[in-house]
């Protein structure tokens, strides 16, 4: 196994290794890799959902579609499920090929903690966007004092700009405190926070989240672009990491996993 250091101390590619076939000790290295860093990329992999499914469950419970309610699960029923742990996310399912605003996952939904999520590349075409992301456990360190004391009281009002099966918005705090790298990280975002509890009333919330918080955040070390190719598995910590991605042309068919953090296994 060897392990690439793409941006110090969040981004690592590991490669000369076969997901689908990962010794005890090596499944023992990922997780600790994984817990370290923030992303990990592995290349050229060839995985079944089986496979995929038990790849994931390295780092936590994979969630059950069957079993769960409220859950992160039911948004891709637009697009399907390829069963009952694997979705697919692509331009002609929920999400379509427009840009998805900075967001981190399913801080929307109101039966679950931030869970981490794999993307697995089996389809491309034409030009189908990279995925961004920023690091805001490093982040949140760059942003004005008077923003970041405001962020640590403050609450987000978060709701998606879908339909849901609820009708209600999320409280979550605006970040929260890692338990792995004992730091905070971002909760709020650009996509599915609605409001910042004790802004002013008058305040575009989009502008003032991009001016204060993104803008400040983005630098070189904190940013990272993946570019897409067929075989690509990113496995990224929602706890601590942001993400987005541009408008595009073509076809972009990405497989989804998601898990309970189950850091406790550390």
């Amino acid at each position: 196994m060897k392990i690439t250091q793409i941006k110090d101390k969040w981004v690592s590619e590991v490669s000369d290794v076969d997901c689908a076939d990962l010794s005890t000790p090596e499944k023992k290295r990922v997780y600790d890799l994984f817990a370290e860093q923030k992303i990990l990329i592995f290349k050229d992999q060839k995985l079944n959902n089986t496979q995929l499914k038990d790849f994931c469950s390295i780092f936590g419970t994979v969630w059950d579609n069957s079993k769960e309610t409220y859950s992160g699960l039911q948004q891709s029923v637009v697009s399907g499920h390829e069963d009952n742990f694997v979705e697919t996310v692509s331009e002609d399912g929920l999400l379509k090929s427009g840009v998805i605003q900075w967001h981190v996952d399913l801080t929307h939904f109101p039966s679950q903690l931030l869970p981490n999520r794999i993307l697995y590349a089996v389809e491309l075409e034409g030009e189908p966007s990279g995925t961004q992301f920023i690091d805001t456990i490093q982040g949140l360190n760059l942003i004005d004092d008077d923003v970041r004391e405001f962020l640590e009281s403050s609450v987000a009002i978060c709701r998606a700009p879908y339909k849901t099966p609820w009708d209600c918005p999320v409280r979550r705090p605006a970040i929260q405190w890692h338990p792995i790298h004992n730091a905070f990280g971002l909760v709020a975002d650009e996509l599915f926070t609605q409001w910042l509890e004790g802004l002013e009333k008058d305040t575009d919330y989009k502008q003032w989240f991009r001016n204060n918080i993104i803008d400040k955040m983005r630098t070189e070390q904190t940013f990272y672009m993946h570019e897409w190719n067929i075989g690509d598995i990113v496995v990224y910590d929602n706890w601590s990491t942001i993400h987005y991605r541009d408008a595009f042309v073509g076809k972009r068919k990405l497989k989804r996993v998601t898990w309970d953090q189950n850091w406790f296994k550390k």
